[in-house]
């Protein structure tokens, strides 16, 4: 990808991109709840700091929705729909989208408690060994289903709120106090 076609990430676009590469990771390996449970809350421990908490709350929805989907997947070994087609996860950040993510982490672990500092440290490792960057950085290799993009991170994530819309209202239906 060249420079000039190379948006910044922005604090929400890592957010996304932790929920993306997450859901990614349960839509090829249901049993790897630990490891998605461990990005999800990487996720939380960057956003709060980042100002973005209720932001990212369609997307740890999301993950939630996922990881549910993985359990029951493990347990009957029959799929359940997906809130977004699977085939959308499969690009992946090229290395300096990987690189400024690692970045962005870093900076809001030096500020933070050991403990988080130890999730964010894990949720960088993971994200760029599930991105491949250790082999675009040796053998410049680019990815079968290409690189993804910031502009398609934002639209995953209004894609997302879109299809939590109607699950969102049956929650908020659901807890209203019955009329006499």
């Amino acid at each position: 990808m060249k420079t000039a076609d190379r948006t910044t990430l922005t604090p929400l676009d890592l957010c996304i991109l932790i929920a993306h590469e997450t859901v990614s990771l349960l839509n090829t390996d249901a049993e790897a709840l630990d490891a998605a449970l461990q990005l999800r809350t990487g996720l939380e421990v960057y956003a709060a700091p980042s100002g973005l908490s209720r932001d990212v709350m369609p997307l740890l929805m999301w993950i939630d929705q996922e990881m549910e989907s993985a359990r029951q997947f493990t347990a009957t070994k029959q799929d359940t729909p997906h809130l977004i087609n699977p085939d959308r996860l499969l690009p992946v950040p090229d290395a300096a989208a990987q690189l400024n993510a690692v970045w962005m982490l870093f900076q809001i672990a030096v500020k933070s408690t050991w403990d988080y500092r130890h999730t964010l440290l894990k949720t960088a490792r993971t994200l760029t060994e599930m991105g491949g960057l250790e082999d675009m950085l040796l053998t410049t290799k680019i990815p079968a289903a290409g690189f993804l993009r910031v502009e398609d991170l934002r639209a995953e994530l209004e894609e997302v709120r879109m299809a939590l819309q109607p699950q969102e209202a049956e929650d908020h239906i659901a807890v209203q106090p019955a009329l006499e």
